[in-house]
């Protein structure tokens, strides 16, 4: 895949227990604010989704190098892959 500019805030995100309340809120490193009034459940997916869209993108690298290769079909794999690293840049629904 080619190279994306990226729009959203770069990782790593963390999650921080709010004072007021029982959710969670997400800021980036350099502390802006990601996401507020997070229920707990979702806060370490939220705050982990630029690993895991960093870890996406090695997938999709991987699998495109082992195509074809020594008999390997990744056409399914690497079709998933490339459609959810689609809707994360915004260029599939």
């Amino acid at each position: 895949m080619s190279e994306k500019k990226e729009t959203f805030t770069p990782g790593p995100w963390h999650e921080y227990q709010s004072e007021k309340d029982a959710h969670k809120m997400i800021a980036s490193q350099c502390g802006k604010s990601i996401a507020k009034y997070v229920p707990n459940a979702n806060a370490r997916l939220i705050a982990s989704a630029p690993e895991l869209l960093e870890q996406c993108k090695l997938f999709e690298e991987c699998m495109a190098n082992m195509d074809g290769m020594d008999g390997f079909d990744t056409s399914y794999e690497l079709s998933k892959v490339r459609a959810v690293l689609a809707k994360v840049e915004g260029e599939s629904a």
